[in-house]
């Protein structure tokens, strides 16, 4: 059984999935609504991840989760308004990829608060059906991260690779 956390540390986009229809590495706003639970740097392999919970995205019908891969990363820059606070979800209001000398880019806006930006020589990203979590997100008011997660696709979960693309197959 394939967890995410194996498909960032293998990264390996070995094309068995279906061709991802509404493809968040090269259309504008395709991650739209979509939720970021989290992102993981690896300085030991140049790759940066981010774990998006998909069931209130709005171009995705299936998948209830997502993770985008950059490899070779040159950059990653995270900014938000600093408040205390216990959980609070962050969905994506826009998404903006883009490549320019040989790299690629995706610039993130986020609600409430918060802007993202990673950039790398290439991406893969992987719509998943992560398996034993609720057709709905949980609600994060009141909880800490250890309450609603069993309820969150996570690094951990077994899931199912249902489409995928990659910036090297262009």
């Amino acid at each position: 059984m394939t967890r995410i956390e194996d498909l960032f540390i293998s990264s390996a986009n070995d094309g068995s999935a279906q061709p991802i229809s509404w493809d968040a590495l090269r259309e504008p706003d395709a991650l739209q609504e979509a939720s970021l639970l989290d992102c993981r740097v690896c300085p030991l392999t140049g790759r940066a991840g981010l774990l998006l919970d998909m069931r209130t995205a709005l171009q995705y019908r299936t998948g209830n989760a997502a993770l985008l891969i950059v490899r070779g990363l040159r950059s990653f820059q995270w900014s938000e308004e600093a408040f205390e606070r216990e959980l609070l979800p962050f969905a994506v209001m826009t998404s903006a990829p883009t490549v320019a000398k040989r790299m690629w880019r995706m610039d993130l806006g986020l609600f409430p608060d918060g802007e993202l930006s990673v950039e790398g020589k290439a991406a893969d990203f992987f719509l998943l059906d992560a398996h034993g979590i609720p057709e709905a997100p949980p609600s994060y008011s009141d909880h800490h991260l250890a309450q609603v997660k069993s309820d969150l696709p996570w690094w951990e979960s077994a899931c199912t690779v249902l489409e995928s693309s990659s910036t090297s197959s262009a």
